[in-house]
């Protein structure tokens, strides 16, 4: 009896070492890990996304496509040259059905080479439409990528935020398993010397072999919200990062109601893109008009050639030609052949106004949405400040009337579980509170 005991005591003992020093080994880990603000994460996902990078570049060839739109402006210059040899000419004299004469030629020779330019001066505002369009694309594509940076940074921000819920939750079980600990070691001597049953010290296990559970639980839940925010940022899933932001809730100022937020959604990235391509339609239509008007413009060609068969009479030999004058023309086809074309621009005009519209309710929906679970996680916070203070005094009472022999040990262990839950509401009621405040400015366009 007596190695019985002295065995029991070893193994208590054995696994209070084993829980203290796993504890320090992630304490060690932690204290060695990279402390980590949310505004650095960002910078980190902003320099290593591939889809930024991709935005980036985006932007960098709309820049040149406005740049070749204007382009158009500057006149058209071209040069030619050849080089040949004339067959002898035969000639019908008597119809084709009769026997040909030849025209001899003393050179088979014939070469030449010249200059042309063109100089638009009007061809329906089809230059400037073109420049308005790569300039509106161009507006398109930034407005895009800072909707796609958004995008990643709220991302960051909701990884981020779950590992400091991972982080915070380990604690509290940790904390929550050194106390239960104790108390089993008292409900165990309680036993040994027969004040209790067994069914208590069963029960006490039982209560620390679910925490020791919930807690490898929340330590693998941490560790994927590790991986993720350590992808985002271009970082090893080895890399140990630790977050060092409090979780205090930026509380929004007076005037920043829900009209504040809803006006601010007019200048929102997704907003502007939708508007952006409604004038994008809006100028496709504009081209296809100026398709119809005629066109005009100066031409001007110099040329040398040989022989000299283009003015009567023809001389064999070299001659220079310089040609000076204005062009007009008129596309009669395009009256007929771009009316469908001119229905399906002016429909996908109206298909933009609706699908700007559908953009905007949809932004609405998302502040509204937003705006409100912010407060009411605030109150949440609130409620749950008090719940703590209500389940500490409940669990202190309770856990005294207990060792008295006044209660049961299911009800100091109901008044355990209520005390750790509402610490767990209250970290996660901030952490929503700062993730819906995240994702408010995100709609807007203000993160």
């Amino acid at each position: 009896m007596k190695f019985f005991a002295f065995n029991k005591v070893f193994m208590r003992l054995f696994c209070v070492i084993v829980l203290v020093s796993g504890f320090s080994v992630s304490a060690q880990q932690l204290q060695d890990s990279i402390p980590l603000r949310l505004t650095e994460a960002w910078e980190y996902a902003a320099q290593y996304r591939k889809e930024i990078k991709l935005k980036q570049l985006e932007e960098k060839i709309g820049a040149e496509d406005v740049l070749d739109a204007k382009n158009q402006r500057l006149p058209e210059l071209s040069t030619h040259a050849s080089y040949g040899k004339l067959s002898n000419i035969p000639v019908f004299t008597n119809g084709i059905r009769e026997k040909a004469d030849f025209i001899p030629l003393e050179d088979h020779s014939t070469y030449g080479a010249g200059v042309e330019a063109y100089f638009n001066i009007y061809n329906g505002g089809k230059t400037n439409i073109h420049i308005d369009q790569a300039k509106t694309k161009q507006r398109l594509i930034n407005y895009l990528a800072e909707e796609s940076r958004d995008q990643i940074k709220y991302e960051v921000a909701s990884a981020y935020l779950s590992l400091q819920r991972g982080l915070l939750f380990e604690k509290l079980i940790a904390k929550n398993i050194y106390s239960n600990q104790e108390l089993l070691d008292q409900i165990t001597k309680l036993y040994e010397n027969g004040v209790v049953l067994k069914s208590d010290l069963l029960r006490a296990k039982l209560q620390l072999s679910k925490q020791q559970t919930q807690l490898l639980e929340v330590t693998n839940n941490a560790k994927l919200a590790h991986q993720h925010l350590n992808i985002l940022m271009g970082f090893s899933e080895e890399t140990p990062v630790k977050p060092i932001d409090t979780v205090k809730v930026e509380l929004i100022q007076e005037d920043q109601d829900y009209a504040y937020y809803l006006n601010e959604a007019k200048s929102a990235p997704l907003s502007k893109a939708a508007e952006t391509q409604a004038t994008l339609s809006e100028l496709e239509e504009q081209d296809l008009k100026a398709g119809k008007l005629p066109k005009l413009g100066l031409f001007g060609e110099y040329m040398y050639s040989y022989p000299q068969i283009r003015l009567y009479p023809y001389e064999t030999a070299p001659y220079l030609l310089g040609i000076v004058g204005i062009r007009a023309s008129y596309d009669i086809s395009a009256l007929y052949n771009d009316k469908h074309k001119e229905l399906a621009a002016a429909l996908e005009v109206e298909r933009q106004e609706v699908e700007k519209q559908q953009v905007d309710d949809d932004l609405r929906k998302g502040i509204k949405a937003a705006y409100q679970d912010y407060h009411e996680d605030l109150q949440n916070i609130e409620v749950a400040l008090m719940s703590i203070e209500q389940a500490e005094e409940n669990y202190r009472i309770v856990r005294q009337t207990y060792f008295n022999q006044l209660s049961l040990l299911t009800d100091l262990l109901d008044a355990d579980n209520q005390l750790l839950q509402a610490r767990f509401e209250l970290v996660n009621s901030k952490i929503a509170a700062r993730l819906h405040y995240y994702q408010l400015l995100k709609i807007t366009g203000n993160l």
